[in-house]
């Protein structure tokens, strides 16, 4: 369990399965593109992609499905399909974010985002969605050399925001994203997705939710 009673001065969002119910919308798509090619692609191993990068989540499938696998043709006929799900061109959000990043812009707190995904597809997303005026800083899986669980990238969002990383807040689902905000020496949160965090990661985290209202809620009393 991370130590209680640290000042808290940001809060650093993941995006894919925190604030995007993205998640389940991409294991369909994926299996529907794999299948295009002739590939079964088994549930458990997409989901054994979740809080990677493109690089990463291209070693996993290769490592599961072989060399051979064409990951960067099935991947944008995924993106293709995925968007089918889609209401307004944006993934739908998950519960109570859009309460939250509302009262963290009433008492204008600090706000950064740090995802795995590539800027393109972020800024399209958040864009859409109409809550890119909420984050004061994003920066992406593209934008940095090793993706979550390393630091790299909430590391460069509190260098961002000009926030020491131990007044950091950072909100995650997956593992590697908690492993990531632990090393930078940030405050993790976990509030669970479809990939269950194992149990040697959640004694890496401050508190865990069920939903960002009880994050909402919670911080509500810190901040």
């Amino acid at each position: 369990m991370a130590q209680p009673g640290k000042k808290i001065s940001a809060i650093i969002f993941d995006m894919d399965g925190l604030i995007f119910d993205t998640e389940r919308i991409s294991i369909p798509a994926w299996q529907k593109a794999g299948r295009q090619f002739g590939y079964e692609i088994a549930e458990p191993h997409i989901i054994q992609t979740i809080g990677f990068n493109l690089q990463g989540t291209e070693g996993v499938l290769k490592g599961h499905y072989g060399s051979d696998f064409p990951f960067q043709a099935i991947r944008a006929l995924k993106v293709l399909f995925i968007k089918e799900g889609f209401v307004k061109n944006a993934p739908p959000l998950k519960a109570g974010i859009r309460e939250l990043l509302e009262w963290l812009g009433e008492i204008n707190f600090p706000v950064g985002l740090g995802t795995s995904s590539e800027r393109v597809r972020v800024l399209e997303y958040l864009d859409s969605a109409k809550i890119s005026p909420y984050f004061n800083v994003v920066v992406c899986g593209d934008e940095v050399k090793n993706g979550k669980p390393a630091p790299d990238i909430f590391l460069a969002v509190a260098g961002k925001l000009g926030i020491p990383p131990p007044e950091c807040v950072v909100l995650e689902d997956s593992e590697n994203g908690i492993r990531a905000a632990a090393a930078a020496k940030m405050i993790p949160i976990l509030v669970p997705d479809i990939r269950e965090v194992p149990e040697e990661a959640k004694k890496l985290v401050r508190r865990e939710f069920l939903s960002l209202l009880e994050v909402r809620d919670y911080l509500k009393k810190k901040l």
